[in-house]
């Protein structure tokens, strides 16, 4: 029973990690086509300016990739040692 327990929290653990590598690569390549579309579009018409403000906005949502990570890694800490029991 223990093995499969470890193998369904290995499973998921996969699960975790590949849907931030897609998020992590979906989010890079739409701030490089920001960017380029940004670059391409005249400087200071509304284009360019809502262009800029989302590019600025998407630039934070690395900082919370990383969060996500650090409580993802806590929980299943915690989960192996709440398991042991």
């Amino acid at each position: 029973m223990k093995l499969m327990k470890k193998n369904m929290q290995v499973g998921s653990l996969q699960g975790f990690i590949m849907s931030l590598v897609g998020i992590s690569v979906v989010l890079a390549v739409g701030l490089v086509v920001l960017n380029e579309l940004g670059d391409s579009v005249t400087a200071g018409s509304n284009a360019a300016n809502a262009t800029d403000a989302i590019e600025t906005k998407l630039a934070t949502v690395p900082t919370w990739i990383g969060i996500l990570i650090t409580v993802a890694l806590a929980f299943i800490v915690l989960g192996y040692f709440y398991g042991r029991r």
